[in-house]
């Protein structure tokens, strides 16, 4: 059954959520992928943007993404669990120069001329190299959505000057709902909750992969409503932002200054 806010709110958006199976370090199984929506939807979430890993070591051939989520669907309408899953891809800055424009567009979620694009921040410092790639893909015509941010070294140790850069450029970051429940370790924890209080997140997601890293939403709006952040950032971050970035796309803005 799905949850209904005391607010009356329209169902969740996550925008960052490995729910195919068999294509990563998701699920392994097609029973796995169908616990983890149904507990995407008892936490009020109605919509999920199925980002596989699209790297070397895992997804390298992103046209085989529409059949697996095609046979999701399939699966979830069977069993009566009501969750619309996108197609999309959480994509290593090294790929970029790999991906042909139909592969891009297949990845990249938003309306035309607000197209945007998922791509995972490195666990080392933010470098040269993922400028390049991020610039790369503003050329192409996309937005750039930095995925877990806070768990880059770039944040734990050099004061996030690589985000802030890519922010500056008019990127936006996502911070992984687990970080701010502590389940990425203090470090993280830390990291997301400053770059929220500061302004640096655009957006909130799960980030979940399966049992023991699942579907967190709810979990970290609360965290960062009882956080210096209050109520009005964690509503906006984990919720309405989403939802707008996934309708309207990663229009023009007024970049973030460091």
């Amino acid at each position: 059954m799905r949850v209904t806010s005391q607010d009356g709110r329209r169902p969740a958006v996550e925008l960052h959520f490995h729910l195919l199976h068999a294509v990563d370090d998701g699920p392994s199984t097609m029973a796995e992928s169908l616990e983890l929506a149904q507990l995407a939807v008892e936490q009020g979430t109605g919509t999920v943007v199925a980002t596989p890993h699209v790297r070397p070591d895992f997804v390298d051939d992103v046209w085989e993404l529409p059949g697996r989520v095609a046979e999701l669907r399939a699966a979830l309408a069977a069993e009566g669990v009501p969750l619309t899953v996108l197609c999309g891809g959480e994509m290593g800055h090294t790929m970029v120069g790999r991906l042909g424009q139909p592969e891009l567009e297949l990845l990249a979620q938003g309306p035309v001329g607000a197209r945007w694009l998922l791509v995972e921040a490195p666990f080392e410092a933010i470098g040269e190299d993922f400028h390049a790639a991020t610039a790369e893909l503003r050329d192409r015509g996309f937005g750039v959505l930095i995925a877990h941010p806070e768990r880059s070294a770039d944040a734990a140790v050099d004061g996030a000057t690589g985000l802030r850069r890519e922010l500056a450029a008019g990127s936006l970051a996502q911070v992984n709902a687990l970080s701010l429940t502590g389940q990425h370790g203090f470090e993280a924890r830390r990291a997301g909750l400053l770059l929220a209080e500061q302004g640096l997140a655009a957006v909130v997601a799960s980030d979940a992969h399966g049992p023991t890293r699942p579907p967190a939403l709810l979990a970290a709006e609360c965290k960062l409503a009882a956080s210096p952040a209050g109520p009005d950032i964690a509503k906006r971050l984990a919720y309405s932002g989403p939802r707008q970035l996934l309708a309207r796309g990663m229009v023009e803005r007024v970049p973030v200054t460091a």
